[in-house]
């Protein structure tokens, strides 16, 4: 959008010098985490109950909550739904209790925060894999992009749904920017963290 310099290809397989993924594949694909790019993008809402509702079983978000509940002991039911539409429509029919989804909107709480109660971190819901000595290309760039996420919220909304390969409503990439973490910077010790992504992958 701003940069003609940089190549985006989006595909799980080949080598770059930059590999941006959730922090959960980049941990399946034997992938460092360099930088932790988005926080908090996947929310409990409105609280965590008995019966939850999740999309992409054997996804980022159903991965670490499995491992959640797993992990401290939760006994809960998970009900699996073809998308987020779907999702919110059981809970308005009282199907479930809770769900996990993207943060499109205020309230619920993040995956980081129910697993910092029992002082397990997770670096962030994506994050990025640097090669080839491109820290910096790769921070300025990043950097650049959320200033525009903030300045242009609907011309780089636009931007991102025309470049990815599955579509959303620019208004869903807008809603859950603003609700989302964006800063770039390094983890902290992430081993705990890939044990329970193998564990439960």
């Amino acid at each position: 959008m701003e940069r003609d310099d940089i190549d985006i290809d989006f595909q799980k397989e080949g080598k770059a010098d930059i590999i941006l993924d959730s922090t959960v594949s980049l941990i399946k694909r034997n992938l460092p985490i360099s930088y932790v790019t988005i926080k908090h993008l996947s929310v409990v809402i409105p609280k965590l109950g008995y019966k939850i509702g999740l999309t992409r079983k054997g996804g980022a978000a159903d991965i670490l909550f499995r491992a959640f509940v797993s992990e401290t002991g939760k006994t809960v039911e998970i009900k699996y739904y073809e998308g987020i539409n779907d999702l919110m429509e059981a809970m308005k029919k009282g199907e479930i209790d809770s769900a996990v989804v993207p943060a499109m909107s205020e309230g619920g709480e993040s995956l980081e925060k129910y697993f910092e109660k029992y002082n397990i971190y997770i670096p962030g819901s994506c994050g990025a894999a640097i090669f080839n000595g491109k820290d910096k290309e790769f921070i300025d760039a990043y950097n650049l992009g959320i200033k525009i996420l903030k300045e242009k919220p609907e011309e780089a909304a636009k931007f991102i749904v025309d470049n990815l390969p599955i579509k959303f409503p620019p208004e869903f990439i807008i809603n859950t920017m603003k609700n989302s973490e964006l800063n770039v910077h390094r983890p902290d010790d992430y081993s705990k963290f890939s044990e329970l992504v193998n564990k439960y992958k």
